[in-house]
C-alpha cells in the first residue's frame, strides 16, 4: 500500500478506527441495552433518547409496550376508592379567578395513558376511572318539566337563566324574578362562582336552584378529554359549596353537547343532566323583540333557556321585561326544577351498567334544540 507524504497509511488506519469506533458501540449496546444497529444509526450520539411525551406530563401515566391493548376512551370501571369523590386538579391552566386550594380534596378520580407512534410525536390518551354511579346513569337529559318534576302545575313552565353570575345583569334578572315573583333555575359557571360568590348566595336565599354549568364553559364539551370533564365538573361543585354551602343536583352541558362518558361521569356526583326546548337564542344578541317572540312561543311543561351571563345581556333583560308578565298574564307558573328524592336513589349494587353506552361520541345529543348555545 503506497504512503501519502507523511509517511502514513490513511486506509489502514480509517479502517482500525472504524473497527475500534464499532467496538466501543457494541460495549454501549451491551451497557445500556439499546440495539447496535439503532446506535449506529445515531452514531452513538449524544445520551439517551428524549423524553417521551408521556413523562413530560407529570401524571399518573401507564406507557404501554405492545403487550397489553390500550384502555379505551370510553370504558367504565368501578374504582376501588371510597364512593366520596376527591379532586385531584387537572393540570390545565386554571382560567382566572380560578381555586387553586387543595388542602381537602372531594373528588378523586384515576388518570391513566397510553402512548403509541414515536416517542417524539408520542400522543397521551387520558383514561379516567369514575367512582360507582350514584344515580341512575342516563342516555338522555331532561328536555321538559315532567320529566324531571312529576308532580308540577299544570301549568308550569320553567326558565333557565345560563352562564352568570354576571354583576351587572344578574341582579337586574333578580329583581324582574322578584317584581313578578317567578322562580328560576341558574345555570352557574363555576370561574363566575368564585369571582362573586356574593351573587350566588343571593340567588339561593331568593329561592332559585343553582346548577353546575362546568367551571369555564369550554366547548365544543364533549370533545374534551375525559380528565378535564371531571375537573369543570367537580370545580364547580365545589365553588358553589363553598359559596352557598348548598350542593347542585342537576348539570347542564355547554351548548347541549353531551355524550355517555358525560351522563356516566355526572352520575357518578349524583348530577341529573339539564338540556332545554325552547331556545330564544339570546346569546347570539338578535334583537329584543325577537328574544321576545321565541320566550313566548313556550308552553307549559317547556324548558325555557335565557343567558344572564358571558357577554352583553341587555336584549335579554328587556325582553324578559315584556316575558315575564306576559306569561303571568296566561296563568303560567314557573318553577324552579327540583331534582325528586326518589331520582337520587342510587343504584343497586348488583345492577349492571348499561350496555347499550356506545363509546363517546364527538357530536352533541339528540336536543330538540337545533343550535348549540354558547
Amino acid at each position: 500500500m503506497p504512503r501519502n507524504e507523511f509517511g502514513r497509511y490513511p486506509a489502514a488506519r480509517k479502517n482500525r478506527l472504524d473497527l475500534t469506533r464499532r467496538g466501543l458501540l457494541g460495549a454501549a449496546a451491551v451497557i445500556t441495552g439499546a440495539g447496535v444497529a439503532d446506535l449506529l444509526h445515531r452514531g452513538g450520539s449524544k445520551g439517551t433518547p428524549r423524553a417521551s411525551a408521556a413523562s413530560k406530563t407529570g401524571l399518573n401515566t401507564h406507557v404501554s409496550d405492545g403487550s397489553e391493548p390500550p384502555v379505551s376512551s370510553g370504558s367504565h370501571r368501578p374504582s376501588t376508592h371510597s364512593s366520596v369523590p376527591a379532586h385531584h386538579g387537572s393540570g390545565d391552566a386554571p382560567p382566572p379567578h380560578a381555586h387553586t386550594d387543595s388542602t381537602k380534596p372531594r373528588h378523586h378520580v384515576e388518570v391513566h395513558g397510553h402512548e403509541s407512534g414515536d416517542a417524539a410525536h408520542a400522543h397521551v390518551v387520558d383514561q379516567v376511572v369514575l367512582p360507582p354511579a350514584k344515580v341512575r346513569v342516563r342516555t338522555r337529559p331532561v328536555y321538559y318539566v315532567d320529566q324531571l318534576v312529576h308532580d308540577a302545575p299544570p301549568h308550569a313552565i320553567a326558565l333557565t337563566v345560563d352562564d352568570g353570575p354576571d354583576p351587572l345583569y344578574t341582579p337586574k334578572v333578580l329583581r324582574l324574578l322578584d317584581k313578578y315573583r317567578m322562580q328560576a333555575s341558574f345555570c352557574i359557571v363555576g370561574a363566575h362562582a368564585e369571582a362573586y360568590p356574593k351573587l350566588i348566595r343571593d340567588i339561593h336565599r331568593a329561592g332559585h336552584v343553582i346548577v353546575n354549568h362546568t367551571f369555564t364553559h369550554v366547548q365544543p364539551f364533549n370533545r374534551q378529554t375525559q380528565r378535564r370533564i371531571v375537573n369543570e365538573i367537580t370545580r364547580t361543585q365545589r365553588a358553589i359549596e363553598q359559596a352557598t354551602k348548598v350542593t347542585p343536583r342537576l348539570f347542564r352541558a355547554p351548548g347541549g353537547a353531551w355524550s355517555p362518558f358525560i351522563f356516566r361521569a355526572i352520575a357518578s356526583y349524583e348530577l341529573i343532566p339539564l338540556d332545554w326546548d325552547i331556545d330564544p337564542m339570546d346569546w347570539a344578541m338578535p334583537g329584543t323583540r325577537r328574544i321576545e317572540h321565541r320566550m313566548l312561543q313556550g308552553r307549559p311543561n317547556d324548558i325555557v333557556l335565557c343567558h344572564d351571563g358571558g357577554g352583553n345581556r341587555s336584549e335579554t333583560v328587556r325582553a324578559l321585561r315584556k316575558v315575564l308578565p306576559e306569561w303571568k298574564h296566561r296563568g303560567y307558573v314557573t318553577i324552579p326544577l327540583v331534582v325528586p328524592a326518589e331520582a337520587l336513589v342510587p343504584p343497586a349494587r348488583s345492577m349492571p351498567p348499561p350496555s347499550d353506552l356506545p363509546s363517546p361520541s364527538s357530536g352533541p345529543s339528540e336536543s330538540p334544540t337545533s343550535s348549540a348555545t354558547p
